[in-house]
């Protein structure tokens, strides 16, 4: 009877959240857990293919979308937390809301999206048969410290994997490798460009230097950004592992990007600008290949892919074409900075929504390790909204920006009127927000219609 009331008390709270247009995407995680303890247990424990967690610092809501759609295309039913609520009780109400009608989620599996604090609780409770890991870089010290805690987070999560269960890796970074150290079942995907440059920008961030077994400097064959490369260690020869999946044609913003599997070159469309997310296709690709997904039905779905809201979504607005990005940490950061460089048009239009609230990180000063000296050309035409504009405006003026060109609004919704008033086809538009800035200004451009709500896709 608790489990009965759990499950029908959390949907009845859904429904009324979203007819009032208050979102609510986790509170009938809440209700559901509050009345019993073990509901996402219990819904856990129904998935004939077992429940798929996916973590790490940057990527995950991408990765989660492409490897989302790739297996409905294949033909397997998913549950998946597409609203980014990532915490246990943003899981427990994605599998609580899975279906309006019956009891236990119909679906043939889970994908779930997990915040790397969350992994220790959620892995325990759901036993997952998969655990995939983006990647590791430092990320809002004042939420989850230095990136040694995050990584431990993660370690504590993988104890309780299926003992069958497989893990999916980035080989390219050393102590997400590291983690498929003494086991078996590990697919491995990773970077294999031998035209990239071998060193990235000597003051790139690079947040793991340090060989994750004996603690020694690591060594790079090629390194593509921050500290994801081909590592290896002279003192104990840890090195990267061989990648499963690896990228081998990556073309910038343009054609077709190459991925290798089992000697195969697939082709596949190059929708989302950026070598990171090359990185999430790569990622969302192995675990489509771990479920049986054949590799031409894989490369076929990425023709018809669109992004998850908020990470390099395309929105028009008065003829501009925008894309919009949520930016986290100086990594991120730096790689949405460079897919910007990367597009070819002759002008830049750029609003950045700085936030502060607790998701956020209330700690701004990762604003200073972004290199935007290396990517802000003085012909950008800037805008700066949300909590900390201003110092994202000093940031811009100290990366050498001129002054004129670096336009301070209070409101994001007004800043993004002044920036497409006047559009033009000839010149590109980029939002860039926080996450709290990004649900703001989402919601805003829900509520406009120039956007659907994140439910209706």
């Amino acid at each position: 009877m608790r489990f009965f009331l759990a499950i029908w008390l959390a949907r009845l709270v859904g429904w009324i959240s979203r007819i009032t247009g208050r979102g609510g995407s986790s509170l009938p995680g809440l209700v559901a857990r509050r009345i019993d303890s073990k509901v996402f247990r219990r819904l856990a424990e129904k998935f004939p293919r077992g429940v798929i967690l996916l973590t790490g610092t940057n990527g995950k809501t991408t990765t989660a979308a492409i490897a989302s759609y790739l297996i409905s295309d294949s033909g397997l039913s998913v549950a998946h937390n597409r609203s980014g609520a990532n915490l246990i009780v943003g899981l427990t109400a994605a599998l609580v809301q899975s279906n309006r009608w019956r009891l236990y989620p119909p679906q043939d599996l889970a994908l779930l999206e997990t915040d790397e604090a969350t992994m220790p609780r959620a892995a325990e409770e759901s036993r997952p048969r998969i655990i995939v890991v983006t990647n590791f870089f430092r990320d809002q010290l004042d939420r989850y410290g230095e990136l040694s805690t995050t990584v431990n987070f993660v370690k504590q999560g993988i104890k309780s994997l299926d003992s069958e269960g497989w893990l999916i890796l980035n080989a390219d970074d050393p102590q997400v490798a590291y983690l498929g150290k003494s086991r078996s079942q590990v697919m491995y995907f990773g970077v294999d460009l031998s035209t990239y440059p071998t060193k990235v920008a000597a003051h790139d961030v690079a947040d793991a230097r340090f060989c994750p077994f004996c603690g020694n400097d690591l060594q790079y064959r090629r390194q593509y950004y921050a500290h994801l490369g081909d590592y290896y260690c002279l003192v104990c020869r840890y090195q990267r592992p061989t990648p499963d999946v690896s990228l081998v044609d990556w073309p910038g913003t343009n054609g077709e990007i190459r991925i290798r599997y089992r000697g195969k070159e697939i082709a596949v469309p190059n929708r989302l600008p950026g070598l990171y997310n090359a990185y999430n296709v790569m990622a969302a690709m192995a675990i489509g290949l771990l479920l049986d997904a054949r590799e031409d039905r894989l490369a076929d779905s990425l023709t018809t892919f669109r992004p998850a809201f908020g990470r390099m979504e395309e929105i028009v607005i008065n003829g501009c074409r925008i894309w919009l990005t949520l930016v986290k940490n100086p990594v991120g950061f730096n790689q949405v900075l460079e897919a910007v460089n990367q597009d070819n048009h002759r002008k830049k239009n750029v609003l950045f929504v700085i936030n502060d609230r607790y998701a956020d990180g209330q700690d701004v000063s990762w604003l200073w390790d972004v290199d935007l000296e290396r990517f802000v050309e003085v012909d950008w035409n800037v805008w700066v909204s949300g909590i900390r504009a201003k110092d994202m405006a000093v940031r811009l003026l100290y990366a050498g920006l001129p002054e004129e060109q670096v336009h301070v609004v209070e409101k994001a919704y007004e800043a993004l009127a002044i920036m497409t008033r006047h559009g033009s086809t000839d010149e590109g538009y980029y939002i860039l927000p926080t996450y709290t800035a990004l649900l703001d200004i989402r919601k805003y451009l829900t509520d406009t219609g120039y956007t659907r709500h994140f439910r209706e896709g």
